[in-house]
């Protein structure tokens, strides 16, 4: 059971990482929100 709960850990912080990964590199939901708040003030 501690087992299978560490897996769903790994898991989650892996596709934690990669959203992270998205928003730093310029592609994701935040920064295009961002720049579309930019853009219109």
């Amino acid at each position: 059971m501690k087992f299978q709960l560490n897996q769903k850990n790994k898991r989650l912080l892996f596709i934690i990482g990669i959203v992270v990964l998205i928003e730093l590199s310029g592609y994701g939901f935040f920064s295009s929100l961002f720049r579309l708040i930019g853009s219109v003030s």
